[in-house]
Protein backbone atom coordinates (compact mmCIF):
# COMPACT_ATOMS: atom_id res chain seq x y z
CA UNK A 1 0.00 0.00 0.00
CA UNK A 2 1.28 3.31 -0.90
CA UNK A 3 3.17 5.09 2.36
CA UNK A 4 0.58 7.77 2.63
CA UNK A 5 -1.67 5.19 4.51
CA UNK A 6 1.14 4.57 6.87
CA UNK A 7 -0.17 7.42 9.65
CA UNK A 8 -3.67 6.14 9.57
CA UNK A 9 -2.82 2.66 9.20
CA UNK A 10 -1.22 2.55 12.59
CA UNK A 11 -4.55 4.12 14.27
CA UNK A 12 -7.08 2.68 16.06
CA UNK A 13 -9.56 3.36 13.22
CA UNK A 14 -6.90 2.21 10.56
CA UNK A 15 -6.55 -1.25 12.31
CA UNK A 16 -9.79 -1.84 12.52
CA UNK A 17 -10.56 -1.32 9.05
CA UNK A 18 -7.75 -3.51 7.41
CA UNK A 19 -9.12 -5.93 9.77
CA UNK A 20 -12.46 -5.73 8.27
CA UNK A 21 -11.12 -5.96 5.07
CA UNK A 22 -7.95 -8.07 4.75
CA UNK A 23 -9.33 -11.47 5.82
CA UNK A 24 -9.43 -14.80 3.19
CA UNK A 25 -13.40 -14.31 3.31
CA UNK A 26 -13.75 -11.07 2.22
CA UNK A 27 -11.79 -11.53 -0.58
CA UNK A 28 -14.28 -14.58 -2.09
CA UNK A 29 -16.68 -11.15 -1.88
CA UNK A 30 -14.32 -9.23 -3.68
CA UNK A 31 -14.02 -11.70 -6.00
CA UNK A 32 -17.34 -12.55 -6.76
CA UNK A 33 -18.17 -8.82 -7.06
CA UNK A 34 -15.32 -8.77 -10.06
CA UNK A 35 -16.58 -11.63 -11.76
CA UNK A 36 -20.28 -9.51 -12.01
CA UNK A 37 -18.01 -5.99 -13.01
CA UNK A 38 -19.19 -4.70 -9.69
CA UNK A 39 -16.84 -2.16 -7.37
CA UNK A 40 -14.91 -4.62 -5.15
CA UNK A 41 -15.87 -2.37 -2.30
CA UNK A 42 -19.11 -2.62 -2.33
CA UNK A 43 -18.54 -5.85 -0.39
CA UNK A 44 -18.23 -3.20 2.77
CA UNK A 45 -20.35 -1.09 2.37
CA UNK A 46 -23.01 -2.44 4.54
CA UNK A 47 -20.21 -3.45 7.23
CA UNK A 48 -19.23 -0.12 7.52
CA UNK A 49 -22.59 1.60 7.56
CA UNK A 50 -23.19 -0.57 10.76
CA UNK A 51 -19.91 -0.40 12.48
CA UNK A 52 -18.01 2.60 11.14
CA UNK A 53 -20.61 4.85 10.39
CA UNK A 54 -17.99 7.82 10.90
CA UNK A 55 -16.09 6.84 7.85
CA UNK A 56 -19.02 8.28 5.50
CA UNK A 57 -17.60 11.41 7.00
CA UNK A 58 -13.49 10.83 7.20
CA UNK A 59 -12.27 11.47 3.46
CA UNK A 60 -8.77 9.63 4.75
CA UNK A 61 -11.22 6.37 6.13
CA UNK A 62 -12.71 6.11 2.48
CA UNK A 63 -9.56 6.68 0.49
CA UNK A 64 -7.99 3.61 3.06
CA UNK A 65 -10.74 1.47 2.52
CA UNK A 66 -10.27 1.65 -1.43
CA UNK A 67 -6.41 1.30 -1.30
CA UNK A 68 -6.92 -1.86 1.62
CA UNK A 69 -9.32 -3.77 -1.19
CA UNK A 70 -6.49 -2.78 -3.87
CA UNK A 71 -3.75 -3.86 -1.53
CA UNK A 72 -5.92 -7.55 -1.30
CA UNK A 73 -6.70 -7.42 -5.11
CA UNK A 74 -3.27 -6.67 -6.14
CA UNK A 75 -1.46 -9.50 -3.46
CA UNK A 76 -4.42 -12.31 -5.76
CA UNK A 77 -3.00 -10.78 -8.87
CA UNK A 78 -6.10 -9.06 -10.26
CA UNK A 79 -5.81 -6.25 -12.41
CA UNK A 80 -7.44 -3.17 -12.91
CA UNK A 81 -10.85 -3.35 -15.50
CA UNK A 82 -11.69 -0.09 -15.03
CA UNK A 83 -10.99 2.67 -12.65
CA UNK A 84 -14.38 3.63 -11.72
CA UNK A 85 -17.45 2.12 -10.79
CA UNK A 86 -20.66 3.06 -9.71
CA UNK A 87 -21.32 1.96 -6.24
CA UNK A 88 -25.06 1.42 -5.03
CA UNK A 89 -26.01 3.62 -2.32
CA UNK A 90 -24.60 6.74 -0.64
CA UNK A 91 -21.48 5.60 1.02
CA UNK A 92 -18.75 5.42 -1.85
CA UNK A 93 -19.42 7.17 -5.12
CA UNK A 94 -17.51 5.45 -7.27
CA UNK A 95 -15.07 2.20 -6.49
CA UNK A 96 -12.30 0.65 -8.42
CA UNK A 97 -13.67 -2.38 -10.90
CA UNK A 98 -11.32 -5.32 -10.99
CA UNK A 99 -10.67 -8.26 -13.54
CA UNK A 100 -12.76 -11.20 -12.50
CA UNK A 101 -9.29 -13.55 -12.81
CA UNK A 102 -6.32 -13.04 -11.43
CA UNK A 103 -3.49 -12.58 -13.83
CA UNK A 104 -0.15 -13.05 -13.25
CA UNK A 105 2.19 -11.20 -16.21
CA UNK A 106 5.67 -12.90 -17.61
CA UNK A 107 8.21 -10.18 -16.70
CA UNK A 108 9.02 -9.05 -20.11
CA UNK A 109 5.39 -8.13 -20.55
CA UNK A 110 5.57 -6.24 -17.09
CA UNK A 111 8.70 -4.74 -18.13
CA UNK A 112 7.18 -3.81 -21.60
CA UNK A 113 4.42 -1.86 -19.30
CA UNK A 114 6.45 -0.13 -17.09
CA UNK A 115 8.00 1.13 -20.39
CA UNK A 116 4.92 3.02 -21.15
CA UNK A 117 4.71 4.62 -17.75
CA UNK A 118 6.72 7.64 -18.68
CA UNK A 119 4.33 8.43 -21.54
CA UNK A 120 1.08 7.84 -19.97
CA UNK A 121 2.30 10.12 -17.17
CA UNK A 122 3.28 12.44 -20.16
CA UNK A 123 -0.74 12.46 -21.47
CA UNK A 124 -2.13 12.72 -17.66
CA UNK A 125 0.30 16.20 -17.22
CA UNK A 126 -1.23 17.34 -20.64
CA UNK A 127 -4.61 16.69 -19.64
CA UNK A 128 -4.41 18.55 -16.42
CA UNK A 129 -4.78 22.18 -16.67
CA UNK A 130 -1.34 23.27 -15.31
CA UNK A 131 -3.21 25.60 -12.20
CA UNK A 132 -4.10 22.11 -10.86
CA UNK A 133 -0.79 20.21 -11.14
CA UNK A 134 0.17 21.53 -7.45
CA UNK A 135 -3.47 20.42 -6.25
CA UNK A 136 -4.03 17.98 -4.18
CA UNK A 137 -7.02 15.78 -3.55
CA UNK A 138 -9.22 15.86 -0.24
CA UNK A 139 -8.37 13.24 2.48
CA UNK A 140 -4.60 12.69 1.92
CA UNK A 141 -2.44 12.36 -1.27
CA UNK A 142 0.35 13.78 -3.68
CA UNK A 143 -0.27 16.20 -6.62
CA UNK A 144 0.80 15.74 -10.10
CA UNK A 145 4.09 17.16 -9.53
CA UNK A 146 4.31 15.22 -6.38
CA UNK A 147 3.34 11.63 -7.85
CA UNK A 148 5.94 12.38 -10.98
CA UNK A 149 8.65 13.01 -8.09
CA UNK A 150 7.76 10.43 -6.28
CA UNK A 151 8.25 7.84 -9.56
CA UNK A 152 11.26 9.39 -10.41
CA UNK A 153 13.08 9.10 -7.25
CA UNK A 154 11.79 5.40 -6.77
CA UNK A 155 13.46 4.26 -9.84
CA UNK A 156 16.50 6.38 -9.57
CA UNK A 157 17.48 6.27 -6.28
CA UNK A 158 15.18 3.27 -4.51
CA UNK A 159 14.84 0.06 -6.99
CA UNK A 160 17.72 0.53 -8.50
CA UNK A 161 20.00 -0.13 -5.49
CA UNK A 162 17.65 -3.12 -4.36
CA UNK A 163 18.06 -4.68 -7.55
CA UNK A 164 22.17 -4.44 -7.83
CA UNK A 165 22.00 -5.64 -3.65
CA UNK A 166 19.94 -8.91 -5.09
CA UNK A 167 22.09 -9.38 -7.74
CA UNK A 168 24.75 -9.02 -5.60
CA UNK A 169 24.31 -10.51 -2.01
CA UNK A 170 22.17 -13.30 -0.68
CA UNK A 171 18.64 -12.55 0.68
CA UNK A 172 19.92 -8.88 1.14
CA UNK A 173 17.39 -6.89 4.00
CA UNK A 174 15.56 -4.57 1.92
CA UNK A 175 13.37 -1.51 4.06
CA UNK A 176 10.40 -0.10 2.85
CA UNK A 177 10.38 3.69 2.29
CA UNK A 178 8.72 6.45 3.57
CA UNK A 179 7.15 7.72 0.27
CA UNK A 180 5.46 10.75 2.55
CA UNK A 181 8.38 11.81 4.26
CA UNK A 182 10.71 11.63 1.27
CA UNK A 183 8.32 14.28 -0.50
CA UNK A 184 8.40 16.96 2.21
CA UNK A 185 12.21 16.15 2.97
CA UNK A 186 13.11 16.55 -0.94
CA UNK A 187 10.44 19.45 -1.16
CA UNK A 188 8.31 18.15 -4.27
CA UNK A 189 5.78 20.30 -4.31
CA UNK A 190 7.61 23.21 -5.46
CA UNK A 191 9.78 21.26 -8.08
CA UNK A 192 9.04 22.02 -11.96
CA UNK A 193 6.36 19.48 -13.04
CA UNK A 194 8.29 19.14 -16.58
CA UNK A 195 11.46 18.96 -15.53
CA UNK A 196 10.35 15.92 -12.83
CA UNK A 197 8.75 14.20 -15.82
CA UNK A 198 11.99 14.25 -17.75
CA UNK A 199 13.82 12.87 -15.03
CA UNK A 200 11.20 10.50 -14.56
CA UNK A 201 11.61 9.01 -18.24
CA UNK A 202 15.75 9.39 -17.87
CA UNK A 203 15.06 7.17 -14.51
CA UNK A 204 12.92 4.91 -15.74
CA UNK A 205 15.24 3.79 -19.11
CA UNK A 206 17.79 3.66 -16.86
CA UNK A 207 15.68 0.76 -14.52
CA UNK A 208 14.51 -1.23 -17.54
CA UNK A 209 18.04 -1.20 -19.21
CA UNK A 210 18.80 -3.39 -15.53
CA UNK A 211 16.21 -5.32 -15.23
CA UNK A 212 16.75 -6.54 -18.95
CA UNK A 213 19.81 -7.21 -18.57
CA UNK A 214 18.69 -9.87 -16.10
CA UNK A 215 18.31 -14.01 -16.77
CA UNK A 216 15.58 -16.27 -15.77
CA UNK A 217 17.72 -17.23 -13.40
CA UNK A 218 18.66 -13.81 -12.04
CA UNK A 219 15.23 -13.29 -11.31
CA UNK A 220 14.75 -15.88 -9.26
CA UNK A 221 17.26 -14.32 -6.86
CA UNK A 222 15.38 -12.66 -3.60
CA UNK A 223 15.27 -10.51 -0.13
CA UNK A 224 13.42 -9.74 3.03
CA UNK A 225 11.69 -6.91 2.87
CA UNK A 226 10.90 -5.88 6.13
CA UNK A 227 12.17 -8.80 7.98
CA UNK A 228 9.15 -10.11 7.30
CA UNK A 229 8.22 -10.74 3.45
CA UNK A 230 10.31 -12.50 1.08
CA UNK A 231 10.41 -11.48 -2.51
CA UNK A 232 11.82 -12.06 -5.52
CA UNK A 233 13.82 -9.89 -8.24
CA UNK A 234 10.55 -11.50 -10.53
CA UNK A 235 8.16 -10.33 -8.07
CA UNK A 236 10.18 -6.81 -7.21
CA UNK A 237 9.10 -6.10 -11.06
CA UNK A 238 5.70 -6.96 -10.53
CA UNK A 239 5.76 -4.39 -7.10
CA UNK A 240 6.50 -1.86 -9.53
CA UNK A 241 4.36 -2.09 -11.55
CA UNK A 242 1.19 -2.88 -9.44
CA UNK A 243 3.14 0.69 -7.71
CA UNK A 244 2.68 2.22 -11.04
CA UNK A 245 -1.21 1.40 -11.48
CA UNK A 246 -1.60 2.98 -8.04
CA UNK A 247 -0.23 6.20 -9.00
CA UNK A 248 -2.41 6.10 -11.63
CA UNK A 249 -5.89 5.25 -9.83
CA UNK A 250 -4.56 8.50 -7.68
CA UNK A 251 -4.45 10.77 -9.98
CA UNK A 252 -7.71 9.75 -12.11
CA UNK A 253 -9.03 10.30 -8.60
CA UNK A 254 -7.53 13.70 -8.18
CA UNK A 255 -8.76 14.16 -11.73
CA UNK A 256 -12.20 13.43 -10.57
CA UNK A 257 -12.78 17.14 -8.80
CA UNK A 258 -15.60 16.45 -6.51
CA UNK A 259 -16.17 12.68 -7.60
CA UNK A 260 -14.17 9.97 -4.95
CA UNK A 261 -12.15 6.92 -6.31
CA UNK A 262 -12.60 3.93 -4.72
Amino acid sequence: MHSRFDRFRITSLGRQLERLIDSPERYIEFAALSRAEVPAVSAIVHDLRKMFPEVQYDQTAKQFCGAMVAEVMRRRHHDVLRPRGRVLGDFFTYGVVWMAEPQRAAVDALLARLAAMPDEMTRVMLAMPAGRWRTRPGGTGFSLVEHICHLRDLDRDVYRERIARLLAEDGPALASVDGVAMAAERRYAEQDCATALAGFRRARADLLAQLTATTPQQRQRYGIVDGARRVTLGELVEDIYHHDRTHILELDELDADSLTQY
